[in-house]
């Protein structure tokens, strides 16, 4: 699979989908709303879990390296709270869409290219962009953007209780040194991350679904490339955001 050209429908995918949302016949309720629930419901548990253990390793991590190099703790609320709200709290939220969601986006649209049914929904004459990647793409928004706040208030609590217990920080002290770091652009990095990242997800996934050839062995061939593709472009985007935000707000 020529990855070039790949990419390029991938884009023209994009531009596709995002027509559609000038299309009342696209906004079909029911679907959107199974699409949440397969993508964004059903993560909830995975999310939560992930983050949880994130926030204590690194708040953990973060607090012995403090202690040995300048032998003061006071800082980590600030440090951990940053950390988690501008990467921490997004990152592992999407990379688990890709693994999760992505990948059964890719399988499911790639069974019903090489079994011929994309063809049986033109004959029909139905868009399978308006048909199969809209209620995808507006579930992945969605479920990114509500999956990636409640990760960054797991790990957030996670690592409060880190504070709490392991460092004596008082709970009120804990939020008093954290608020001092983090302010709405903080919370904006962290949303407009979200937003992107669901974005992306089901995109590419669908496009790779779409040019997948070659029967079960295509199907899988195909997963693969599209979470690989899929975990790369957040990876760049992440740096681009954050870039952004970092010397503009």
């Amino acid at each position: 699979m020529n990855q070039s050209l790949v990419w390029v429908s991938i884009i023209q995918l994009f531009f596709k989908t995002l027509l559609n949302l000038f299309q009342p016949s696209a906004w079909r309720r029911s679907e959107i709303m199974q699409s949440i629930i397969q993508s964004g419901i059903k993560s909830i548990p995975i999310v939560v879990l992930s983050t949880a253990f994130a926030g204590v390793v690194v708040t953990q991590q973060i607090a012995w390296h403090m202690d040995l190099a300048l032998h003061d703790v006071s800082m980590i609320p600030g440090f951990t709270g940053q950390f988690i709200f501008r990467e921490l709290g997004i990152a592992i939220p999407a990379l688990l869409l890709v693994s999760k969601v992505g990948a059964s986006i890719t399988a499911e649209i790639g069974t019903m290219k090489v079994t011929e049914q994309i063809d049986a929904l033109k004959l029909l004459r139905i868009d399978p962009v308006e048909y199969l990647v809209f209620p995808r793409f507006i579930a992945g928004i969605v479920s990114s953007a509500c999956l990636t706040l409640l990760a960054v208030a797991v790990t957030l609590c996670c690592s409060g209780l880190v504070g709490v217990l392991g460092y004596n920080f008082g709970i009120l002290e804990f939020l008093n040194g954290m608020k001092h770091f983090i302010g709405v652009a903080d919370l904006a990095c962290a949303l407009v991350k979200g937003v992107a990242f669901g974005s992306l997800i089901p995109i590419i996934s669908c496009a790779y679904g779409f040019r997948c050839e070659g029967g079960a062995q295509g199907v899988g061939t195909a997963t693969t490339q599209a979470v690989v593709s899929a975990t790369v472009a957040i990876i760049i985007l992440d740096f681009l955001i954050t870039y952004l935000f970092t010397w503009f707000l």
